[in-house]
């Protein structure tokens, strides 16, 4: 709540009308914010008419990082709060008070292997620097064709990565508790297979609100903002075309040289990142010196998918202990056919003096997929 400071002049009318207008300066940051957010939110969701579906590259990018998030769903742009949140939601990062580190390990659908190590760094007056890596790579497999469709004996590898520097900054806070964040992240991607890659560049922006409302906070993100990717490499050439009629300078002492001599390479389709707009709410249901329950909420709106509800629920005992569920909704009429719904995950807090040790799971239901299992590792110095 705001102090407010009234003049006494014995008219109650005019005391009356101060309260009022300051009651109106204290929501309208809130509102205008919510406003905005779901201006932008509903202007970005398309028809149901067509579809971008397989439309975009690079989706080792849609795999978030850290169990905790996993197991909450996804549901992670209001809460924000670990180092993780580099690609959640950058503003998050100046939220934190300590060093952190961060290394999530996962063993993915079909053998595929994810890992990615975050960083982040407060400097007081400056803000938060952060930095990541994630690398996803899957199984050596040995090349066929239509000759050797059993295999030729060559073997091949593919894999992903991408390296990110990030920075947030509180741009104001009052002692209402209303605070404004902002961060952005900017990323290189490099995709890899066998010798074959693409590169490419991508940024991500973000906002976290304190609302000054209780708990209630409201977050925003655009995801993987950049140009094109697209694939190039030696296998891709085809073979030189010689210069003039080669029969015809056997006989000739003048061949034809009026076509130069051309080096030939197939020409790949260029392919779009997989951007997304995130718009998240969290509040904490309970919030004493023994429990927190927080309930958060985030709808997606992706560039090459239909639209998706992510909802979380965390409950910490003592912050010591943790127990996560979430669920993952897909909106439109292709919702029928998605295989990702529940996750269920653990958490525990370890502290050795001025250092806490951070141990996460996450368990997430794929259907007719195999589950996938999440192992992330924290620390705080």
């Amino acid at each position: 709540m705001h102090n407010v400071t009234f003049y006494q002049d014995g008219q109650d009318g005019r005391l009356a009308k101060a309260h009022k207008t300051e009651t109106q300066c204290y929501h309208t940051p809130l509102f205008s914010y919510i406003l905005m957010a779901v201006l932008i939110f509903a202007l970005a969701v398309p028809s149901y008419a067509t579809t971008n579906v397989g439309t975009a590259g690079a989706q080792f990018l849609k795999i978030g990082p850290g169990a905790r998030v996993d197991s909450l769903g996804g549901a992670f742009g209001a809460i924000a709060n670990d180092v993780t949140t580099i690609y959640w939601n950058p503003a998050g990062l100046s939220q934190l008070e300590k060093t952190s580190f961060s290394d999530t390990h996962t063993i993915w659908l079909a053998d595929v292997r994810y890992n990615y190590l975050a960083f982040g760094l407060p400097i007081e007056k400056i803000g938060t620097l952060g930095a990541s890596v994630t690398f996803l790579n899957i199984p050596d497999t040995e090349i066929t064709n239509l000759n050797f469709p059993d295999g030729t004996g060559l073997w091949y590898s593919a894999w992903d990565t991408a390296v990110s520097v990030a920075y947030s900054r509180q741009l104001y806070q009052k002692e209402s508790g209303v605070n404004l964040s902002f961060g952005i992240n900017a990323k290189y991607i490099h995709q890899q297979i066998h010798r074959e890659s693409a590169r490419g560049i991508a940024i991500d922006v973000g906002t976290l609100y304190h609302t000054g409302w209780r708990s209630l906070r409201i977050g925003m993100s655009f995801s993987n903002f950049g140009p094109e990717m697209r694939f190039s490499g030696p296998d891709l050439k085809t073979g030189t075309e010689v210069a003039g009629n080669q029969q015809l300078a056997e006989y000739s002492p003048n061949p034809d040289t009026t076509n130069p001599t051309v080096n030939a390479e197939l020409d790949t389709v260029g392919f779009p990142l997989p951007s997304n707009f995130r718009l998240g709410v969290a509040y904490d249901l309970i919030d004493n010196e023994s429990n927190l329950l927080t309930i958060a909420l985030d709808g997606n709106h992706p560039n090459d998918n239909s639209e998706r509800l992510n909802l979380g629920v965390e409950y910490w005992y003592r912050k010591m202990a943790a127990l996560r569920a979430g669920y993952k909704f897909r909106l439109g009429p292709d919702r029928s056919e998605d295989e990702e719904g529940l996750t269920l995950g653990l958490g525990i807090h370890l502290k050795f003096g001025n250092t806490m040790l951070s141990l996460d799971y996450a368990f997430a239901d794929f259907g007719y997929l195999n589950d996938a299992h999440r192992v992330s590792l924290g620390l705080k110095f």
